[in-house]
């Protein structure tokens, strides 16, 4: 028996192994992919300010608002979330940061019935004012399936180091913030009455705060849960979770800037708030330093990756696969450029988006059958013994 578990151990300790398929290249700094439920279309990001659609290999432009997106450091075009009810209405929604005022807008638009978007359909959903600084401009947005018709918008502290403003703390800034809001067909929008601060102290929009640049999130396609990637300071990177069962994080301070990932912010003395929501995990620089915040993998009947949270890091080019607590590093196929997301397709595919200076690439993610190595093959011998052993004692 012990050389069966020595067996079992030593295979499993291998952990997932991940092929990627090229689907894309010749991109534009893409820096996020999505599509609407049940479509076969890729729909891709680039921070400039236009949005490519990837059907039966072929790219397409589908959407360019270069001539209104600033992109000086790390502002651009950021965010795209297709309408729950897209198939109908066909409207989706983009999140920018606006090249004459440098405010983060969220913007909706329709598509006419050839499949081209109506440019005249434009409506500004809601404005977050920006300070002057060039980082931290978030840019998720997103609707979930536990909590329908709900616009949820992640905005960044506003910039420069340690949050010198104090914004991701004051509930009287949308920035550092997690916003919850009713979008309307007609542009602007309603605050839903169940938001944590209506009637209290804080902005009716908010909610859930203390998060420094959550720059790339997501709800589980299966359970509606959702994660947070947050880009630490110089110390942590952390991984946040709010179970759907339990509220998605309503109220929650994620703790920025008193709190970096697990620990005190390194040069920060403000007293530490009694209320804080604790990441479910983080790591520290020789990981990486700038997280990549992933989904839940929902792709496939594969045991591989079935229902792990992969991540990863836009530094290192590591990604991991995150389960019960536990983070296993995968093999990362990448090489050559950095990892600036990871997106779903319609029947909820992973892929994996990132770019150099001359290239930028979409590529589909899925466990791989691991080549039979020598160890392999050596502990699936162990193993096979070992049962051998086990049936006739």
């Amino acid at each position: 028996m012990k050389c069966f578990y020595a067996a079992a151990l030593a295979l499993v300790a291998a952990g997932p192994a991940v092929a990627a398929t090229l689907v894309a290249d010749g991109l534009n700094q893409p820096v996020f992919l999505t599509a609407p439920a049940g479509d076969s279309r890729l729909f891709v990001v680039e921070k400039g300010g236009r949005i490519q659609v990837l059907a039966n290999g072929s790219k397409t432009q589908w959407l360019d608002l270069s001539g209104q997106v600033d992109t000086a450091g790390e502002r651009g075009l950021l965010g795209l979330a297709f309408d729950p009810g897209f198939a109908s209405n066909r409207r989706f929604y983009v999140d920018y940061i606006d090249k004459t005022t440098l405010n983060t807008v969220v913007a909706s638009y329709t598509v006419k019935p050839d499949g081209q978007v109506d440019l005249a359909s434009a409506r500004t959903i809601i404005t977050v004012p920006q300070p002057g600084f060039s980082n931290h401009k978030a840019g998720w947005i997103g609707f979930s399936a536990a909590d329908p018709g709900q616009l949820y918008i992640a905005t960044g502290d506003g910039g420069s180091g340690n949050d010198p403003l104090n914004n991701a703390q004051n509930l009287t800034s949308n920035l550092g913030k997690l916003l919850r809001i009713t979008p309307q067909a007609g542009g602007g929008y309603t605050v839903p009455a169940n938001n944590p601060f209506v009637g209290a102290p804080g902005n009716d929009e908010i909610w859930a705060y203390g998060l420094r640049n959550p720059y790339r999130n997501s709800f589980d396609r299966l359970t509606g849960d959702l994660w947070i990637g947050d880009v630490g300071q110089s110390a942590r990177e952390e991984v946040n979770f709010a179970s759907a069962a339990a509220g998605l994080g309503r109220g929650a301070n994620y703790g920025w800037r008193v709190r970096e990932g697990s620990i005190a912010t390194p040069g920060i003395n403000d007293p530490t708030p009694p209320n804080l929501t604790n990441p479910v995990y983080d790591y520290d620089r020789s990981q990486g330093g700038s997280i990549i915040g992933g989904y839940v993998y929902r792709g496939g009947a594969d045991a591989g990756l079935q229902g792990r949270y992969v991540f990863g890091d836009f530094v290192s080019g590591r990604i991991w696969a995150l389960q019960g607590g536990t983070a296993t590093a995968l093999a990362s196929p990448f090489s050559g450029f950095q990892l600036t997301s990871f997106g779903e397709g319609g029947d909820g595919a992973l892929y994996a988006v990132g770019f150099n200076s001359s290239n930028g690439w979409v590529y589909q993610l899925a466990a791989a059958v691991p080549e039979p190595t020598p160890a392999l093959l050596l502990g699936m011998g162990l193993l096979a013994l070992s049962l051998r052993r086990w049936h006739r004692s």
